[in-house]
């Protein structure tokens, strides 16, 4: 069992929490897991990006140049890394703000979410990350939503515990988005 997985958006979407949060749930599941964060510093806004490589056995290495699975966020993490999916990937789009008429690939699958939508319905335009993970353990199965749920309060600083139940709300309709395809 092994699952990649690249996640990227501009800086303040939850990129990187997001990639922590499966790593936390990965290790809450005995497995093997990767995190590699990566963001851009010159401006509040610009690019994050993670690798997280969760597997049974070991993981040689956090760099994966063709990933099974991406979560994007934004329309430049689209344009950027949309063609290094791996043939027969899944990548999970923000429909709220990424176009894919462009992405002119047949051998992956493209799952369009309006994660921000969702965030608004929930109260909080943060949670798009949280909608974003939510729908990708839905569909790749890396880990449980329960791991996900109990990884929170290792990823999340005890000052935000009290955010715990409207994560945990986002994650949840990040999956229903999912088992409603």
């Amino acid at each position: 069992m092994r699952h990649d997985v690249f996640i990227s958006g501009f800086g303040g979407q939850g990129v990187l929490l997001a990639g922590n949060l499966l790593s936390y749930a990965a290790i809450i599941e005995g497995k093997n897991v990767s995190f590699f964060p990566a963001y851009g510093v010159e401006k509040r806004g610009g690019a994050a990006m993670c690798t997280v490589v969760i597997a049974a056995g070991d993981v040689g290495s956090p760099i994966i140049g063709t990933p099974s699975g991406v979560i994007i966020l934004n329309q430049a993490s689209l344009d950027k890394f949309g063609a290094k999916v791996k043939p027969g990937g899944v990548c999970i789009v923000n429909s709220s703000l990424v176009n894919t008429v462009d992405l002119n690939r047949d051998d992956m699958e493209i799952i369009a979410i309006p994660m921000n939508d969702i965030a608004m319905e929930l109260g909080d335009a943060r949670m798009v990350n949280m909608v974003a993970v939510g729908a990708y353990v839905a569909k790749s199965g890396a880990v449980s939503l329960s791991s996900l749920e109990e990884g929170l309060n290792e990823a999340l600083p005890e000052r935000n515990h009290k955010f715990i139940p409207a994560n945990v709300r986002a994650i949840a309709a990040g999956a229903a988005s999912i088992k409603c395809r």
